[in-house]
């Protein structure tokens, strides 16, 4: 039986540190149903460089025929750019692939194919020897041959969409597993980059294949906890119909966290029992924006006083129902926002939203493309929509205000900004850990309402206050709890945000230690 290795996780940001990687297993268990052995490494970030390579020579032979590096988004983690060129010397006949829906930072490592998007047709393409991929580069050294999942091998359509995990993969109960309804959005906002939106059927999984998913996780490892990946869970009721039908047959009452459109919630109240069926207790809304003419720019447009009466009558009835948990989710800078719609939103939610949780960013508008990626309608046009160029100099002609403040992520964010514009009039996240520097351009903007400096500035001096500085705040909904709870913790707590909830670091350390030793024995 051939066999495959995939590392999952490749990331250096804590909370995906403590995080399945639902993607490797994804593909892993894609590929179990083809008759491969498939073997998923996870917390790729808390591996040292010489446990790497000492996993790699225990499980390595000449079955072996690829090693995966498998993130969400970008892949990246401290130890990367040294293991991978030693596995290849080391290796050097078998295929490394890397594969995200965002892909990139990897060049200048060997790897043979980089997939973006869904990878599981891609993938057997591949290791049949059989997969399109876009002229190979030839980047550092090394020939890239990348393959694009999103178009020459779609796979958001698929009515399987189990994930099967294996004595091996160590799972336990206090784990809060990813799991799939559908893939793909039917919307299309403005700012988003997702692959597949604007998706007009129901494209999601059959109910049975949910219900033996989620049955046999409780059986095995008794899972109960969920984090659901999909863009809008609330997309379509009969697809709600369907699950809470199956859900409710189960002999436990799952507890799940997913993303929820606000205005559907309002305006189909007959949906709430089956999402409360469905032990969807913990919701992300992503409302963008409570202006309206903001949020009709980006395609949400339902009347502001609807909107959050709507948001608050659900609230309530939730609330009676059992455990709830809403968080709110804006941008800061749409067309149309000032300050004053900023401080009117600020208002409502410190009035309305007690107990609940929020976070505002500001707008981001990436300034440069890559072929292999999707861009958001305001990155392909920001003129269209009213954006420009500017610079700090111009939007802040008076000097940098965080001189004498609290050094927050917006004080550090604007700094960045000024010293990355004297050199290439480029704003650039910077990782922390890794030996490789991700760049990741962004419109330094101006519209006619307000610009990037402003926001920013109001986002630091008057929406968080310093005790509720951003970098300040106690962890919220998706966040550090969403992957890995305590055992003298429950669900209840660790979705909300809490200033005596810290992240689960002494642990999630421990339960990774033991994950190292059970994959090492």
């Amino acid at each position: 039986m051939n066999h495959g290795i995939i590392m999952g996780g490749v990331v250096d940001y804590y909370y995906d540190s403590i995080k399945r990687a639902p993607g490797a297993h994804k593909i892993a268990t894609h590929l179990r149903r083809e008759g491969w052995d498939i073997e998923v490494l996870d917390f790729v970030n808390s591996w040292t460089l010489e446990e790497l390579k000492e996993f790699s020579r225990q499980r390595v032979t000449n079955k072996t025929k690829f090693l995966g590096l498998s993130a969400t988004f970008s892949i990246r983690f401290k130890h990367l750019y040294k293991f991978v060129p030693w596995f290849k010397e080391e290796y050097p006949d078998i295929l490394i692939v890397a594969g995200s829906q965002a892909l990139y930072n990897v060049e200048g490592l060997p790897i043979d194919y980089m997939v973006h998007g869904y990878g599981e047709l891609a993938i057997t393409a591949i290791l049949k020897g059989e997969a399109k991929y876009w002229p190979a580069e030839w980047l550092n050294g090394h020939y890239y041959r990348r393959v694009d999942a999103t178009h020459d091998y779609m796979a958001a359509r698929m009515k399987n969409l189990s994930t099967y995990y294996e004595e091996r993969d160590h799972i336990h109960p206090q784990e809060v597993l990813t799991v799939e309804f559908g893939r793909g959005c039917i919307f299309n906002c403005h700012f988003c980059t997702l692959t597949h939106r604007g998706i007009k059927d129901d494209h999601s999984r059959s109910e049975d294949n949910l219900y033996h998913e989620l049955l046999e996780n409780y059986e095995n490892w008794g899972v109960t906890n969920y984090s659901i990946s999909d863009e809008t869970v609330n997309d379509y009721t009969e697809k709600l119909y369907r699950y809470a039908k199956e859900i409710k047959k189960l002999p436990f009452k799952p507890n799940m966290a997913g993303y929820i459109r606000g205005d559907l919630l309002v305006s189909k109240p007959d949906d709430w029992q089956m999402i409360t069926d469905i032990g969807l207790n913990s919701q992300f809304y992503g409302i963008e924006s409570f202006n309206r003419p903001s949020g009709r720019s980006v395609g949400k447009g339902m009347e502001t006083v609807r909107l959050q009466d709507g948001l608050l009558d659900y609230k309530w009835w939730a609330q009676q129902q059992g455990h709830f948990q809403g968080h709110l989710s804006l941008i800061a800078g749409l067309p149309h926002e000032t300050l004053d719609t900023l401080r009117t939103t600020k208002k409502w939610i410190t009035e309305n939203w007690v107990g609940q949780s929020s976070q505002i960013m500001p707008l981001w508008i990436p300034d440069q493309t890559r072929p292999y990626e999707e861009q958001s309608r305001f990155a392909m046009d920001p003129e269209k929509y009213g954006y420009s160029k500017t610079t700090m100099a111009e939007s802040n002609p008076n000097g940098a205000p965080w001189e004498d403040g609290p050094q927050s992520r917006f004080g550090k964010l604007y700094q960045s900004i000024v010293e990355r514009e004297a050199n290439a009039n480029k704003m650039i996240y910077n990782t922390r850990e890794s030996t490789a520097q991700e760049e990741m351009s962004f419109m330094n903007w101006k519209s006619a309402t307000l610009n990037l400096y402003q926001t920013i500035f109001y986002l630091e001096h008057e929406w968080y206050t310093p005790d509720e500085a951003l970098d300040n705040q106690p962890p919220l909904p998706f966040s550090y709890h969403n992957w890995l709870i305590d055992p003298e913790v429950k669900w209840e707590d660790m979705s909300k945000p809490q200033h005596t909830l810290p992240p689960p670091v002494e642990y999630a350390k421990e339960f990774i230690s033991n994950y190292k030793q059970k994959k090492l024995a």
